[in-house]
């Protein structure tokens, strides 16, 4: 009997291991898949691509504001349009971490951008969380929350 019980934990133990490899396989490339889009994103926004940040950008996508403001697709578009007075110079991200949940993915970033307002540098480093859904075999952003983190105090 113990060695029936034994067998079966074994076997269980086995079966859970497999499992997770193969999740974990299909977690490391559904992170990649993200990450190019994450890529795309930064690229967009620096370019003012609004053909791109249209297919990256949900339908019902939903933006918190560092200032506490809740603005969706529409107005995002609308405040990245190009601009004489605003170029962006680089969006950069860095420390991006990614959780994948079957068709969800949680992506939580640091991203640096400098941009040059009506001919003066503006650096902005915010930190931000977005939700990525996979719908007809693509990744969008359904919803972003960002805060903007203090420069480094002068010694």
């Amino acid at each position: 009997m113990k060695k029936t019980i034994y067998g079966i934990a074994l076997l269980m133990v086995l079966s859970n291991t497999a499992f997770a490899q193969r999740a974990t396989v299909s977690d490391k490339k559904a992170g990649e898949e993200v990450l190019a889009v994450i890529a795309k994103w930064a690229d967009a926004v620096r370019d003012r691509d609004m053909k791109m940040l249209d297919s990256i950008f949900a339908e019902d996508l939903i933006i918190t504001t560092y200032d506490g403001k809740v603005r969706g697709k529409k107005e995002e578009l609308e405040v990245l349009k190009p601009n004489a007075d605003v170029k962006t110079v680089s969006v950069v991200n860095e420390d991006v971490q990614i959780k994948i949940y079957g068709n969800v993915a949680v992506v939580t970033a640091l991203t640096r951008m400098q941009f040059v307002i009506v001919g003066k540098e503006a650096p902005v480093v915010m930190r931000y969380t977005a939700v990525f859904a996979k719908q007809d075999n693509r990744w969008q952003m359904t919803a972003l929350q960002a805060s903007r983190v203090s420069p480094p105090k002068a010694s």
